[in-house]
């Protein structure tokens, strides 16, 4: 089996397909520094399964593709293929040929192919487990890893002699197994929980199917209860049924009677109303008569009193007209005088008109003079005051000129103060954004170190996290391994009291006298179970009294005749005693004396040796009074630390005995007893101790076990309070207040520009504004000279203007004064004309008045004649309307005594009437009564009938019968009521039950089923829990047992390889560590070249240390050769003649080991079959030229 090519395809530099085709035999691969020489390595390594992107040099797996040149584009995938060739069958697979693929793509996808057929990664890995073929295995090695392999705290040490006892499959099992027994333990779990609800499930069905029980008894009861009562009820409502309808006939009946006596009646009412009707209308008829000869009488009465009424007015009239006469009389004398004092007031005001008239004449004459004057100086203070304003035209335009100027200019000088107030403004603002953009860089900085201590914490606190996970999954595996610890010594004092209670390992003749009863009755003991020792020394001290060991303890020489002749009697064997006291003699001769001095002397130099650990009866634990027991079976024999130190003690001290460690024991007889250690467990001596100090071993590992169990739920604690999603928020939040901060410093920076544009424009418009204000104040200037000479000419014209005015101020006030009297006597004309008017006016009224006078006092005249004529024609009216009134009186006197005596007769009929209504009304009562009966009789049968109707559904819905008509005898003294408290009390416990399931025996026994079903899993899990227990505990001897081994042979292999390539007199040793499980246990490595005595592997030089890893690996080699070996400048440190024996080494290896070398060195080219150069012929992609040394030159 050998490597037979590695294809690589976009992997680091190798961006091309490149094939490299191995051989047998010695393979190199050299080439500058830099050119990609180890990227085939690292190529193989990956395409084995190789996980860790720090191993291939790389940050993250996806950087393995190839990223590209200044030429080239960088490639989406990357893809490696080995090709192997299985022709040994050391591969478990059928195929004589396999080809191992990987791929990645920069997506983070990858895949693994397996003879060209995809694959999971455990495939390979199971492939090639323990062939010594892996990504761990120690079939690719580089120099950094001779370091690893030498230190103190490598795994890969470990790793490589797992691989090569074989034992990574058995810790792969042992892993499977834990996991799977984890998942047992969880499905235990889970079965227990789930036994315990269907417990619960299974009680509560129970109890509901016993409620369910009751329910039926009680349903039947109440079934036969209710039914009676409704069948008697059924029957009751019959009966009252039929009796209502009898009642409801007799009724119908009485109804007919009285609707025939109301008939009767109303026929008879009719007859006496028609007879009243006739009595009413005479009656009417004559009160008629009576109203209209009252109304004749009531027409008269008026007429008569109209009469009297007017009378008295007349006689007023006649008073009143005689008084007006005489008061006319009176007013027309006083009229005529008024007339006379008329006209002569009107000759004086018709003389002083004339007069007033005449000086009016002169008064107009001397206006229209005034007039003439007053218009002619008007005419000439107007043309003035014309030329006088077209002057204030002129100045008030020159005014306005000035102030439009001023006005400009104060514009403009307002325009420079806001300009400089937006400059200042402006110089403000820039030097406050100035100041933010220092503050908010100042908090770009906090934010940008904030973010980078949020990922320094975020790292951290992952890094912690994946660090406390590693010691969870660590403390897990501690977690199994002690209880795999404890369940081993649960087993083991199991076994040691079994071997203890059976007297294993002891003699049968001991056996049966320890058993026998009858024989010695006191304390009966075996040596082996009086003493014990330390598990460091146990091997030594049972070596040294190996043929002891059976010896039973007795005190008088008759328990031991007894004992022989029980043994004899049954023929048991022999067996061995001790007896107290006896043949135990003082020595005190003088050769004893001369002897023991000398052994004295001899044991104190036997102390000082340093393979000498002390004297076996030292290290027995044993009571006081056993003591000297042992001290006389144990003299004189020294414990050592090896069989090799106790043959060269035994040359030097002959009269000692020695005991190893190892359990091997040299007699000063010169028997030697020495082979394989013994196991703990097979010991005799010290076995009941062994057993007290499993038993007391057991709380110490619980109890540890317990803090195991804290320390992982701690842990537990630990990493559950690390958030890296919450510390992943807050990185984001700040990077997010990153971003804000440079925004901000974005646009005030932008706004700070905007600032300085603004400002540099408002300079500019600022000269423009100050040469601007110059030019209008020189305008102003000039403007206020010409307008100074302007006013000076209109003061002058003002003055002139003045004089003009007060002329034509003086004549117009002539002309006012000639006006106003001209008004004065035009209204005294008027006012005279006025007077005189009235004057005539009134002589004319009072002429008119005269007149008027004298036909009032004629008409009153005439009126008084009138009024004594109608005086007289009414008097004689009187007395007519009183005879008629008279007359009218009789006539209704007799028509009123007829009315009395109809009404007697109408009154009598009415009342008739009245008793005739009264029989109808009675009658009517009582047939409304018989309706009512009628009526109630009707709802009750209908109520009945709905009662009936009810029963009926009600027990077809319940109990699905139809009720049947029965006859019951009792059914009147029958107690319905007692019987529907029963009912009521039955449907009450009913209802007292609550929800009833009826399919609770069904379900019962489903689930009771199904417990049992859980209850059987449950137990098939406990099972399954103790095999995997033990399959573990085999599996552990297994894996133990094999490297165990395997460690063996590879320490014999590296201590002579070692001496073979140094010195053969070197010291060199491969060591476990003691009292630790040898699967766990650190490997020690012991290299101490000749001359040299290191206290450590490390402080070999590196050439030293690289022989000291090349003897290791080859001693591996030896064991469980690897099909191929890959060395990656492992020969660097070496010198010239290292590199000799190291090529030499590879040699002899070669026939086994196909190896592929990466070297600089020249002597290991030389001794290489073919060589592989890697170049660059362009920058950043790396190219292969192969060349073996009996073909042609290849280029790939």
């Amino acid at each position: 089996m050998y490597l037979k090519k590695l294809e690589i395809l976009g992997f680091k530099s190798f961006a091309q397909k490149t094939e490299v085709h191995f051989h047998k035999g010695l393979t190199a691969i050299v080439g500058p520094n830099g050119c990609g020489k180890t990227n085939i390595v690292d190529a193989i390594r990956w395409c084995l399964g190789e996980q860790k992107s720090s191993t291939l040099r790389s940050d993250k797996m996806e950087n393995v593709i190839f990223n590209g040149t200044a030429t080239r584009k960088p490639m989406g995938m990357s893809e490696t293929s080995l090709t192997i060739e299985n022709n040994k069958g050391i591969l478990p697979t059928e195929y004589s040929e396999v080809t191992i693929s990987r791929r990645i793509f920069r997506s983070g996808e990858s895949e693994y192919l397996l003879n060209k057929n995809l694959c999971r990664l455990k495939d390979i890995t199971n492939l090639f487990m323990d062939t010594g073929i892996g990504s761990n295995a120690y079939s690719v090695i580089e120099l950094k890893m001779v370091e690893t392999i030498l230190n103190n705290k490598a795994e890969e040490r470990r790793t490589m002699f797992e691989e090569a006892a074989g034992v990574n499959k058995y810790k792969l099992r042992r892993r499977l197994t834990l996991k799977k027994l984890d998942e047992v333990k969880s499905d235990l779990t889970r079965v227990n929980d789930i036994v315990s609800e269907v417990e619960k499930k299974v009680s509560s069905l129970e109890r509901q199917a016993k409620k369910a029980d009751k329910y039926n008894k009680i349903s039947t009861t109440l079934r036969e209860l209710e039914i009676d009562l409704c069948e008697r009820e059924f029957a009751l409502y019959n009966t009252r049924k039929d009796e209502l309808k009898l009642k409801e006939g007799q009724f119908f009946s009485q109804k007919v009677q009285l609707e025939s006596e109301l008939a009767r009646l109303d026929d008879t009412i009719k007859e006496v109303k028609e007879e009243l009707y006739t009595v009413e209308t005479q009656l009417a008829a004559k009160r008629n008569e009576i109203t209209s000869q009252t109304e004749k009488i009531y027409s008269v009465q008026r007429s008569i009193s109209v009469a009297e009424e007017r009378k008295k007015s007349l006689n007023i009239n006649i008073d009143k007209y005689s008084l007006e006469k005489e008061e006319l009389a009176v007013q027309l004398e006083i009229t005529l005088e008024q007339i006379e004092e008329y006209k002569e007031k009107i000759e004086e005001t018709t003389a002083a008109l004339l007069a007033k008239q005449n000086e009016r004449e002169t008064l107009s004459l001397q206006v229209e003079e005034q007039k003439t004057t007053l218009e002619e100086k008007r005419v000439a203070l107007k043309n003035y005051s014309e030329t006088l304003l077209d002057k204030f035209k002129e100045i008030t335009t020159k005014e306005n000129d000035l102030a439009n100027v001023e006005a400009a200019l104060k514009r403009t000088n307002e325009s420079l103060n806001k300009t400089d107030i937006k400059i200042k403004t402006l110089t403000d603002t820039i030097a406050k954004l100035v100041g933010f953009i220092g503050e908010l860089s100042e908090d770009k900085i906090d934010v940008e170190q904030k973010l980078t201590e949020a990922d320094s914490f975020f790292t951290r606190k992952q890094k912690e996290k994946d660090e406390l996970e590693q010691k969870l999954s660590s403390f897990r595996a501690k977690e199994a391994e002690a209880k795999t610890v404890i369940h081993a010594l649960k087993d083991k004092i199991g076994f040691l009291q079994n071997l203890i209670n059976n007297l294993e390992g002891f003699s049968k003749g001991a056996k049966e006298l320890i058993a026998n009863p009858d024989w010695k009755t006191k304390d009966k003991n075996i040596l082996a179970n009086i003493g014990n020792a330390n598990d460091k020394f146990r091997f030594a001290v049972e070596a040294a009294l190996k043929n002891n060991l059976n010896n039973i303890l007795v005190e008088t020489i008759d328990d031991v005749k007894k004992g022989i002749e029980y043994l004899n009697t049954y023929d048991y064997g022999k067996a061995s005693f001790y007896v107290f006291g006896f043949s135990e003699s003082e020595k005190n001769s003088i050769l004893d004396k001369i002897e023991k001095f000398f052994l004295t002397r001899k044991s104190k130099r036997l102390e000082k040796e340093k393979s000498f650990l002390g004297w076996a009866e030292t290290f027995v634990e044993t009571e006081e009074r056993w003591k000297p027991f042992f001290q006389k079976l144990l003299v004189n024999t020294a414990v050592v630390d090896s069989l090799e130190n106790a043959f060269a003690l035994s040359k030097d001290f002959p009269l000692f005995n020695y005991a190893t460690l190892n359990g091997d024991f040299v007699h000063n007889s010169g028997v030697i007893e020495a082979g394989s250690a013994p196991k703990l467990d097979d010991t005799l001596f010290g076995r009941k101790q062994l057993l007290e100090n499993f038993k007391k071993e057991i709380p110490q590992r619980d109890a540890k076990l317990i803090e195991i169990k804290q320390t992982i739920e701690q842990l537990e604690n630990e990493i559950g309070s690390i958030n890296l999603k919450t510390l992943s928020e807050n990185g984001k939040i700040l990077l997010n207040d990153l971003r804000n901060v440079e925004k901000q410093i974005e646009k005030f920076e932008f706004e700070q520009s905007k600032a300085y544009d603004e400002s540099e424009k408002s300079h500019q418009e600022m000269q423009s504004l100050v040469a601007y204000a110059t030019k209008l104040e020189e305008e102003i200037e000039s403007l206020s000279e010409v307008l100074r000479g302007e006013i000076e000419e209109k003061r002058k014209a003002d003055e002139a203007l003045h004089s003009l005015e007060s002329d034509f101020s003086n004549c117009e006030a002539d002309f006012s004064r000639l006006t106003t009297e001209q008004n004065q006597a035009d209204l005294a004309i008027e006012r005279m004309s006025g007077e005189k008017r009235n004057l005539e006016n009134a002589l004319q009224r009072s002429q008119e008045s005269v007149g008027a006078i004298r036909k009032s006092i004629e008409k009153r005249e005439d009126d008084v004649a009138s009024a004594n004529e109608e005086l007289q024609s009414l008097q004689i009216v009187l007395g007519e309307k009183n005879d008629e009134l008279f007359e009218l009186n009789e006539v209704h006197g007799l028509l009123k005594s007829e009315e009395i005596a109809i009404d007697g007769q109408f009154k009598v009929i009415r009342s008739n009437i009245s008793n005739l209504e009264q029989q109808q009304k009675n009658i009517r009562n009582e047939r409304e009564a018989t309706v009512n009966a009628i009526h109630q009789a009707d709802i009750s049968l209908k109520e009945f009938d709905f009662k009936i109707e009810n029963l009926q559904q009600h027990i077809q819905e319940k109990y699905s019968l139809t009720l049947a008509l029965k006859t019951f005898d009792d059914l009147d003294s029958f107690d319905f009521i007692t019987r529907q408290e029963e009912v009521t009390s039955f449907n009450q416990q009913i209802k007292n039950l609550g929800m009833i399931n009826p399919l609770a025996y069904s379900e019962y026994e489903e689930e009771k089923e199904r417990l049992d079903f859980l209850t059987k899993q449950r137990t098939d899990l406990l099972d399954s829990e103790r095999d995997l227990i033990k399959t573990i505990e085999e599996i552990n001897i297994t894996a133990q047992q094999l490297f165990m081994e395997t460690f063996e042979k590879i320490r014999e292999h590296f201590i002579r390889i070692f001496r073979g390539l140094f010195n053969p007199g070197d010291e060199a040793d491969l060591k476990l560590e003691e009292a630790v499980d040898p699967l766990e246990a650190k490997i020690e490595i012991i290299a101490k070249p000749k001359g040299k005595r290191p206290t450590s592997i490390e402080l070999l030089s590196g050439g030293e240390k690289t022989l000291t890893a090349i003897a290791l690996l080859f001693a591996i080699y030896l064991v469980k050769p690897s099909p191929f070996c890959i060395l990656d400048e492992i020969d660097a440190p070496l010198d010239d003649a290292n590199v000799d024996r190291f090529t030499r080494i590879l040699k002899d290896f070669s026939e086994n080991t196909q190896f592929i070398v990466v070297t600089h060195n020249k002597r290991t080219m030389e001794a290489c079959d073919t060589l592989y150069g890697v170049t660059m012929q362009e920058e950043g992609v790396s190219k292969l030229v192969s060349v073996r040394f009996d073909e042609e030159l290849n280029v790939a």
